[in-house]
């Protein structure tokens, strides 16, 4: 969520933005409970045999295409280089 709603994509900062993640987030997963963990737990008819294959496949499909529309982080001045972090000596 962090990355596909990020500042500059949505215009917002700080608690608005935070809101905003926020219910997407909840959005999301009433959404995901609905349509796919409620079926597949009191066992659909679509969640067995053939459809259930199709179904699968469709979801791994849909996964694919949002990893590769995740845009990549980026990199270079104002990032920052986790590997150069030292705790606090206080």
């Amino acid at each position: 969520m962090y990355l596909l709603l990020s500042e500059e994509r949505i215009g917002l900062r700080g608690a608005e933005r935070t809101a905003v993640l926020l219910a997407a987030s909840v959005a999301l997963a009433r959404l995901s409970k609905v349509l796919v963990e409620d079926p597949v737990r009191f066992r659909a008819r679509w969640a067995r045999g053939r459809t259930g294959a199709v179904a699968l496949v469709a979801v791994f499909a849909a996964l694919a295409a949002l990893w590769a529309a995740v845009p990549q982080p980026r990199t270079g001045e104002g990032s920052v280089d986790v590997t150069r972090l030292v705790p606090d000596g206080g």
